[in-house]
């Protein structure tokens, strides 16, 4: 009995159908009712000459981060992407990144990788 309920405290196969979804939907609603792109893959204002001038740094990342956003403050600029990676590997490909951007001669405060659901990768654990 207790195998079973470790077993199931590790992933969510044993709840019913749409149970997950529910839940996920109940925490991110803030998101589109206060207009926040954040946390979501929608994609924002992009400009395009800061997206030329970093292009090479796209380039290097490839299919692993897909642009969604540049946002630009009085305090910094800060790029959103959709990561594709492990999840074991986001902070550091988010640092790499940024350090990437500043090679190309753009100002950048902050790189947020977006990656939706996943929240681990069960293959890797």
């Amino acid at each position: 009995k207790k195998a079973i309920e470790l077993a199931r405290s590790k992933n969510n196969e044993w709840l019913p159908k749409g149970k997950s979804v529910a839940f996920h939907n109940s925490r991110t609603d803030i998101f589109s009712k206060k207009k926040l792109k954040v946390g979501s893959f929608m994609k924002g204002d992009i400009n395009i000459d800061i997206k030329n001038k970093i292009q090479s740094a796209l380039d290097v990342l490839g299919s692993s981060a897909e642009l969604l956003e540049i946002s630009e403050f009085d305090t910094g600029t800060v790029f959103r992407f959709h990561y594709h990676g492990l999840i074991k590997n986001k902070r550091g490909m988010a640092a790499w990144t940024e350090t990437l951007i500043r090679d190309c001669g753009v100002e950048c405060t902050g790189v947020v990788f977006e990656t939706g659901w996943r929240k681990r990768d069960p293959y890797y654990d």
